[in-house]
């Protein structure tokens, strides 16, 4: 067993408060969120001084972006800065840059206890959220969301689902098994509807392109298959999850109230996008981040934050297939389909709003690290051989 580093301690203990951060009696608490922020920063301090350089072509994109709103706020005197993507854009290029020299000197031992500490620290809240807002209540009749927040708590709990079932499955199938059955039983209860729909696309994903032994990849396809025939055929399971939890007791004739109005913005955008595509608004609010994105930066400046948003898919779908770096690639690229999609329903996702992202880009960034340390590496023995 590898020895706990200060860094490793620092990220161990930023990502279980920022997780715990979602417990409602905690939200927006400010000893909380010191202490996450306090962590981030003196890691960064402390990994600034060990590691020094920056592998720029990483941060392209978003220095892009930062740029153009610079500009533009000179310009117009006000909007970009100001901004929704603006802060949760350079806070998520800070944890991949945090990420990538803490990966340089990471073992696999270091990637187990901070995955452990994740879900864990969601666990936390998921238990809380139960009992205190869920348990005893007729959550399934509900026209309204019992908790506020489901999406961000959502992703969250989805996240340390796949965690758990990508890394520590193996070792602990009866208690992982149980772990994730309660994940994705209260994300069902909380009615995210955008991360069941996400959930459902994740499980597809696992099937079909992360199973290896086809005897196992042709049970899981024909679990899903059956599953989804018993709900569709079920009267009361059909009820129950089209109904009461995909069309939160809603009529479906009722477009506004089934997409919580977000037809209205989806017509807005098609209506005004005209006027407005090439420098954008410097900021509009729209619940879906490619038409948010483009309405408030137009083409030029929306552009490469839409790249920098597919960047993490993009990496690990181009080193999925070198085995040494295939763990690290099925996370990223798990994450970063769950964020993307998440993303068609809400705002900013993957980039925020609040923490719900950050293990995306802190996977990223590790990833990176590991990546570029191990070639610096094999390109010295090369040397030293020759």
């Amino acid at each position: 067993m590898t020895k706990i580093s200060q860094n490793e301690k620092l990220i161990i203990i930023a990502c279980f408060f920022c997780n715990l951060s979602q417990i409602p009696t905690l939200y927006n608490s400010r000893p909380i969120s010191l202490v996450y922020n306090v962590c981030w920063l003196v890691l960064a301090v402390l990994l600034l001084k060990s590691e020094r350089t920056i592998y720029i072509v990483y941060f392209i994109l978003p220095i892009t972006f930062d740029l153009f709103c610079i500009i533009m706020n000179v310009i117009k005197g006000s909007g970009y800065i100001d901004s929704n993507f603006f802060r949760p854009i350079n806070l998520c290029t800070f944890i991949m840059l945090i990420g990538s020299w803490f990966g340089r000197r990471m073992s696999e031992e270091s990637l187990m206890r901070i995955v452990i500490s994740f879900v864990l620290s969601a666990l936390i809240v998921a238990f809380y959220l139960y009992i205190n807002i869920f348990k005893g209540v007729d959550w399934a009749n509900s026209g309204g969301y019992l908790y506020g927040a489901k999406n961000s708590a959502g992703q969250i709990f989805l996240t340390g689902a796949v965690l758990a079932m990508l890394l520590l499955f193996k070792k602990h199938k009866i208690i992982v098994s149980g772990g994730i059955a309660f994940f994705v039983v209260l994300i069902v209860m909380m009615k995210s509807r955008a991360t069941i729909l996400t959930l459902v696309i994740m499980i597809l994903y696992i099937v079909l392109f992360t199973i290896k032994n086809p005897k196992q990849k042709a049970i899981g396809i024909g679990c899903v298959v059956i599953i989804g025939i018993v709900i569709l055929k079920n009267p009361d399971l059909y009820d129950l999850y089209i109904n009461k939890i995909m069309l939160n007791n809603r009529n479906i004739n009722d477009m506004a109230a089934v997409t919580s109005n977000r037809n209205l913005q989806y017509d807005y955008f098609f209506n005004t996008f005209g006027d407005y595509s090439f420098l954008g608004t410097g900021g509009t609010y729209i619940e879906c981040m490619p038409l948010s994105v483009l309405m408030s930066y137009g083409v030029i400046g929306g552009l490469p934050v839409l790249l920098f948003s597919l960047m993490p898919l993009y990496i690990g779908i181009k080193y999925v297939k070198t085995e040494e770096y295939r763990v690290y690639c099925i996370i990223i690229i798990s994450l970063s389909l769950m964020m993307w999609i998440n993303g068609i329903f809400e705002e900013q996702s993957p980039f925020g709003p609040g923490v719900k992202c950050y293990f995306l880009w802190l996977m990223l960034g590790i990833f990176l690290g590991v990546k570029n340390q191990r070639k610096k590496y094999y390109l010295e023995e090369r040397t030293n051989d020759l």
